[in-house]
């Protein structure tokens, strides 16, 4: 069956029994989202919290695997039930829509039955296959199957960004996603192979790499004409909603029009991810048919009556009256403006949109003319234990010279030129950097970035140096440093102190007033948990205005940015008498993004 062809017959499938599919597909993320995941958190939270492990970093892993290692098993085994649910998760969801297709034969708890016999002849070395099977091919695959238990498997935006900085490592990520994107599609019948046909993982491997021979092309094509088809539909709703929108803002109906149309927003986009899904799952069971066809509806095994159907549409129609009463509740929250937040916004590194050098005098002058309520930049020890701004471990890239910061005095490293965007300027001591911040009347955010060369009496040193200016001139420190972060608090609890996240994995429990949290991972539970605890919340880095709309949404504390300007302007738009419209589009933004989640 051709692409175009296959997505039209299959869009009938659906919508002849979208109660069904919604039902399936929204109930089971629904009981992930809202049950799993709480008890998967808790679990791993209450593990942690007996080990006495406070946080989980990429910085402590080693520590973790000798110190504690009943919490490294206890996270393994945690990890193995994760991908359980998941395997579990995915064999209903194929299972469920081969039932509705056939005209549901089965009752929902045989086919729970038949899922869980499934499982039954799953042995451990094919979920540890299937581990590795989901990793390779999870930046493919995402875009077909989602799962709130996956949702923090993600490469975080700074490692993207320093791969992309480099040519040949782009080229090295480039190829990896075009080769998960080409294992993803010659393995696309491997678990309806192990879950429908029983098959071990080897047996399944070996055929799903047969059966897809010669036919990449055309699996590809399937999948790009559904993946268009459905933005081009979503693109096209929303389009027409804000244009709507637009005219309703002239008119007494605005209010009551926004209301209306973010109402239709929401639950247009709940019924396009049922139905991403469903017609995702088709082509998945279209592919292990081996004709790209669905299977036909035996009149004789029909067996969804017409008070069955009833009851499902029902149902189904009674829950979205219910969540639809508390989506208006919110709808009329966001568009008085009490739903979305407007953060401190941090300059990265002192520049904005490369107004200059990083972590230099002039570039602090210039991107302190623009406002922002802090400027974040960095601090080095010296080979004679002064302290230099500097955010490369490497002078390498700015000065031309193979050489570390700590491997130079502050006299020799003041006497360095670096160049950036066209710029160039003498490396700053730390002193040099605060008179001239002090001067400018801005408020700073310290990074303290450790070396080879830095030791904890470097910190008690800091603190004695600058840590009654620091409070006087109430600036901030943050570091990636989990022991700078506690010597500093320990040395003087007054200091406000945040400690720099790379990844969020589960809520940490520290003496800092503030977590730096890079924006991949964060969401809204991290935030509301952090308010909870009165622990501030930085994401880094927000350098486009949909994420800055999506963290306004989440209610961090402040953005640390790039590009400083474009930031401010959104954020202003946002939350300075916005239009109806812009409101609309603001949080068209945010189902795009969290849609998945």
């Amino acid at each position: 069956m051709g692409a175009w062809r296959f997505w039209a017959h299959g869009s009938r499938r659906f919508f002849k029994n979208w109660g069904s599919y919604v039902a399936l597909i929204f109930g089971t993320n629904l009981v992930i989202s809202y049950l799993a995941v709480p008890i998967f958190t808790w679990l791993l939270e209450q593990l942690l919290k007996w080990q006495g492990v406070s946080y989980v970093s990429y910085t402590n892993v080693g520590n973790i695997l000798v110190r504690t290692p009943l919490a490294a098993v206890g996270m393994l085994l945690l990890l193995l039930a994760v991908i359980i649910l998941v395997y579990w998760q995915f064999a209903f969801l194929l299972l469920g829509i081969i039932n509705i297709i056939k005209g549901r034969p089965q009752t929902v708890r045989a086919v729970l039955r038949d899922t869980v016999t499934s499982l039954n002849h799953t042995s451990i070395g094919t979920f540890i296959f299937f581990i590795g099977y989901f990793m390779v091919i999870l930046p493919f695959g995402s875009y077909i199957f989602t799962t709130p238990l996956l949702n923090k498997a993600q490469i975080p935006a700074f490692i993207v960004s320093f791969l992309l900085d480099n040519p040949w490592m782009a080229a090295g990520l480039a190829l990896f996603y075009v080769g998960a994107g080409y294992v993803g599609i010659r393995l696309i019948t491997l678990l309806p192979l192990m879950i429908i046909d029983q098959m071990p993982w080897r047996r399944a491997l070996k055929t799903s790499w047969q059966q897809s021979a010669h036919r990449t092309w055309r699996y590809l094509w399937h999948i790009l004409v559904i993946l268009g088809m459905v933005t081009g539909l979503v693109a096209l709703v929303y389009a027409l909603l804000y244009g709507l929108q637009l005219w309703l803002d002239t008119t007494k109906f605005a209010m009551a029009g926004a209301t209306l149309n973010l109402f239709i927003m929401e639950i247009v986009t709940e019924i396009v991810i049922c139905y991403t899904a469903a017609i995702f799952m088709m082509f998945i069971i279209a592919c292990y048919r081996q004709d790209l066809t669905l299977p036909s509806r035996p009149t004789l095994t029909f067996n969804e009556p017409a008070k069955l159907r009833r009851w499902t549409r029902g149902t189904v129609a009674t829950g979205m009256v219910v969540v639809s009463g508390l989506l208006v509740a919110f709808n009329l929250i966001y568009l008085n403006g009490l739903a979305i937040t407007k953060p401190i916004m941090i300059s990265h590194r002192g520049v904005d949109d490369g107004n200059g050098v990083q972590n230099t005098i002039p570039a602090l002058i210039k991107t302190s003319r623009e406002k922002p309520d802090y400027v974040e930049m960095d601090v080095q020890v010296t080979k004679d234990h002064q302290f230099v701004v500097m955010h490369d471990n490497n002078l390498k890239a700015l000065a031309g010279i193979k050489k570390k910061p700590y491997q130079l005095t502050l006299k020799q490293l003041k006497r360095l030129t670096v160049h950036e965007n066209g710029y160039q300027a003498k490396i700053p001591s730390f002193d040099q950097y605060l008179h001239a911040a002090q001067q400018q009347h801005q408020k700073l955010l310290v990074e303290i970035k450790t070396t080879k060369g830095y030791s904890r009496a470097d910190t008690a040193r800091f603190i004695k140096l600058y840590g009654p200016t620091l409070l006087a001139d109430h600036d901030q420190v943050h570091t990636l440093s989990y022991k700078v972060m506690t010597d500093l608090k320990q040395l003087d609890g007054t200091q406000f102190v945040s400690y720099i996240l790379p990844y969020n994995l589960t809520f940490p429990h520290t003496d800092a007033n503030a977590y730096t949290m890079e924006a991949t991972t964060l969401n809204d539970h991290f935030v509301d948990k952090a308010d909870r605890l009165n622990k501030k919340v930085y994401a880094w880095d927000i350098d486009d205005t949909d994420l800055m709309d999506q963290m306004m949404f989440m209610g961090v504390n402040g953005i640390i940015t790039d590009n400083l300007h474009e930031m401010q302007t959104e954020a202003k738009k946002n939350t300075d008498h916005p239009s109806y419209a812009k409101l609309l589009l603001t949080f068209m933004n945010e189902l795009s993004l969290t849609s998945s989640d």
